[in-house]
């Protein structure tokens, strides 16, 4: 058999198998045109939620839906394991330069890292208080919450806009995109992901139903943006690693999400 023989025998096996499509690879590549502007953002409307409690402190992800500074996250943040209650104190933070944030500001927080020849990185910290939907911290008791930043002055936040106004409906195999700080837990690392993950199944867990999507994470991406075409479509609420026992972190697994629409917290918005 020649070399070319041998080319389009292993060419049209690829054909048959699953997810392999030519058809598809031709047609251009995904336009990554908007996901490259929200990423350079200066400010981002992604931000990092804090809880404290007594002794320590909760972090995670979080998105900016308004431009009066109303933030939605995974509602579990605001659980502090150790105190066993729930945390009343909670701050909003903004990675980046602080140019162009309203007034309000109660902490900024600078980082030099010496591997990036002494950069010099920078979080701005506001205030923020936990609103409450028919008298809950989860929105619709599912593992969704909404926070507002207490902020001075006429300036507006930087805001992303939800996908759609009423419930949107997703299949499985679509590719959203899930926006988050690689290590919430460093104060001022600007490192800053959107990924793609696939949207494979659904769970049943404490806080409802959500949907399934394998991808890239990291442990700490809790309340993370989930984009379509965008716009915010989800927020992650758990992750489901891989089982990595003695080996370390494997940051490709599941993760699990909720929904968001813009009339469920229109009321709240005001």
């Amino acid at each position: 058999m020649s070399f070319l023989q041998i080319l389009r025998f292993y060419i049209s096996s690829l054909l048959l198998l699953p997810g392999i499509n030519f058809a598809e690879a031709k047609k251009p590549a995904v336009e990554l045109g908007n996901l490259e502007n929200l990423a350079s953002m200066e400010p981002k409307p992604f931000v990092l939620v804090e809880a404290s409690g007594k002794k320590v402190k909760s972090r995670g992800q979080g998105v900016v839906v308004s431009p009066q500074g109303h933030v939605l996250s995974a509602a579990h943040i605001a659980w502090i394991g150790k105190d066993g209650n729930y945390s009343e104190d909670f701050r909003i933070s903004f990675r980046g330069n602080g140019k162009n944030l309203p007034q309000g500001q109660v902490h900024l927080h600078s980082t030099t890292f010496s591997d990036r020849e002494d950069a010099l990185f920078k979080e701005n910290y506001y205030r923020g208080k936990l609103l409450r939907l028919a008298g809950s911290r989860f929105i619709n008791g599912r593992d969704v919450a909404l926070f507002k930043i207490k902020s001075e002055g006429n300036k507006s936040f930087p805001f992303i806009d939800f996908y759609s106004s009423e419930k949107p409906t997703i299949k499985k195999g679509e590719t959203f995109y899930l926006c988050h700080y690689n290590f919430p837990h460093k104060p001022a690392d600007p490192f800053f992901l959107i990924n793609p993950v696939e949207v494979v199944g659904v769970a049943q867990t404490a806080s409802g139903f959500q949907y399934l999507a394998k991808g890239y994470y990291r442990i700490g991406s809790s309340g993370g943006a989930i984009l379509k075409d965008g716009k915010l479509i989800g927020i992650q609420s758990s992750a489901y690693t891989v089982n990595a026992k003695d080996v370390g972190e494997i940051p490709l697994g599941l993760i699990s999400f909720h929904l968001v629409w813009k009339n469920q917290i229109k009321n709240l918005l005001k």
